[in-house]
């Protein structure tokens, strides 16, 4: 009996020693597993560290460009308008042989078309070298520059061009009204610089040709006095 006892003694720590070597074996590999971790973590590129920790970057406004005074100016700068302050045109309508004058006078302009036997007064605008009249029945359309106004006349349903050149005083366009026992009476005359002249003189919705004038003196029509009058003292007063 004496004999056996150190043998289980042994045999006993010789059990417990397995059994600790087993016990370290399996808790190896978590020590391990944990520790790559570790290592992963401590060793992350300086890169990833910095997309990681870095906040994510706000969106930089870009500056929008203030207009300036120069540029708006240049923004709004028109052309200036060129279209004469003041200037009479007369000249004759192609393929009718009746005469056309028309006066521009700060942006007005009235125009007035005879043959001796049909008139038209027309009245309108003049802009940007243009003008655009209009009477009973009757449209001027014409383009202004060159010295001359050339464009398109209609009266009824009859058409025309005309090229009108400038023309100083005595020449251009007359006009003389009166009223005579309640009837009003309107005269108009178109003068060129060749001596060539035609009017109408008309009472109420009668008309006739007009006598000859002498530009700045009145002429008697049947013992009435009418004195023609230029575009400068009419004007306003046209009314067709």
């Amino acid at each position: 009996m004496s004999r056996l006892g150190p043998m289980y003694t042994l045999a006993a720590g010789a059990v417990i020693a397995v059994a600790l070597g087993a016990a370290s074996l399996k808790a190896a590999p978590v020590i391990q597993q944990v520790a790559a971790q570790e290592d992963t973590s401590q060793t992350a590129s300086p890169a990833e560290a910095s997309a990681s920790a870095a906040p994510e970057a706000s969106a930089t406004p870009v500056p929008t460009p203030t207009a300036t005074k120069a540029d708006t100016a240049t923004a709004v700068a028109t052309p200036a308008d060129t279209t004469p302050k003041k200037v009479d045109y007369a000249g004759v309508a192609q393929g009718n042989g009746g005469l056309v004058a028309i006066a521009v006078r700060n942006g007005k302009a009235v125009a007035y078309f005879c043959d001796g036997h049909i008139e038209a007064w027309l009245k309108g605008t003049a802009e940007n070298n243009t003008i655009t009249l209009e009477g009973k029945d009757s449209l001027i359309t014409a383009a202004l520059g060159g010295g001359k106004a050339q464009g398109r006349l209609q009266v009824g349903h009859a058409k025309w061009r005309f090229v009108a050149p400038v023309v100083k005083k005595p020449s251009g366009l007359y006009r003389a009204t009166a009223i005579v026992r309640g009837a009003k009476i309107v005269g108009g005359w178109i003068v060129l610089p060749n001596g060539q002249e035609v009017g109408r003189v008309a009472i109420g919705g009668n008309g006739e040709p007009a006598p000859r004038f002498t530009p700045g003196s009145p002429l008697d029509y049947y013992g009435i006095a009418l004195r023609p009058r230029d575009p400068d003292s009419f004007i306003d007063e046209v009314t067709p």
